[in-house]
């Protein structure tokens, strides 16, 4: 398994882990490609927590696939989905 790294982004936290996909034909087979999980968290708060590639996209190297999922967590968060709902004004007349 690959290391963990960890990134900020607007007061959240990004983990990154990457995965060598193998077809195992030898035990010391080198990697085929690479495939990210991301977890964006704020405090200790899970906002989102999936894998990378989506319709089974594959990186050929970790550095690629690592590169790839920090900025789709980037754009992700900027989008402002991750961001906790406002209570609605009322007005009263």
């Amino acid at each position: 398994m690959g290391a963990i790294t960890h990134d900020s982004w607007r007061e959240r936290t990004i983990r990154i882990q990457t995965f060598p996909v193998l077809r195992i034909s030898t035990r010391d087979a080198l990697p085929d490609a690479y495939i990210a999980t991301v977890r964006i968290e704020r405090g200790e708060e899970v906002l989102a927590d999936w894998h990378l590639p989506y319709f089974s996209e594959r990186w050929l190297s970790e550095g690629e696939a690592r590169r790839d999922a920090l900025e789709y967590a980037v754009k992700l968060i900027d989008s402002g989905v991750l961001d906790t709902p406002q209570e609605p004004h009322v007005r009263v007349a």
